[in-house]
């Protein structure tokens, strides 16, 4: 089974749902255009079961996760944010602190997934702590 590479898809114009347009936004100015294009590329191509082990698609409640945990991040140039898809359908975001030390936050459904090297944390937490886990732990990135 192939996938088109993120590569392969060009940039597009195209209309927005309502409420889409916002979340574009976020997504493109916090994880930059790279991001962008990879978050589009995990909702266009891994919407269905994907991979040799039946992965799982895309959460829309990880996508809601994430999208609300941008809100609250504030990334500096040197951050370089990365986003990945789990083999669970789940957005994890992954960058570096202003030591080069690992930042990482997975996105499930309902709780969220947390490691800071600097601080030796790794946790899990309810979604619905979301912000006063990161303001509380993750330090100016």
């Amino acid at each position: 089974m192939s996938f088109p590479t993120e590569e392969s898809q060009a940039p597009r114009h195209r209309i927005s749902a309502p409420g889409e347009a916002g979340n574009e936004r976020l997504v493109a100015g916090k994880l930059g255009a790279n991001g962008w294009k990879r978050w589009q590329y995990f909702l266009k191509n891994f919407s269905g079961r994907w991979g040799d082990e039946g992965q799982l698609p895309v959460s829309p409640r990880s996508q809601e996760s994430m999208l609300k945990a941008l809100e609250i991040l504030d990334f500096t140039p040197a951050a370089h944010p990365s986003l990945f898809l789990t083999d669970n359908g789940y957005f994890e975001v992954a960058w570096t602190d202003g030591q080069g030390r690992a930042i990482q936050i997975e996105f499930g459904p309902n709780e969220f997934e947390l490691f800071v090297e600097a601080e030796g944390i790794e946790g899990t937490y309810p979604n619905s702590e979301m912000a006063s886990v990161i303001t509380k732990f993750i330090p100016q990135v």
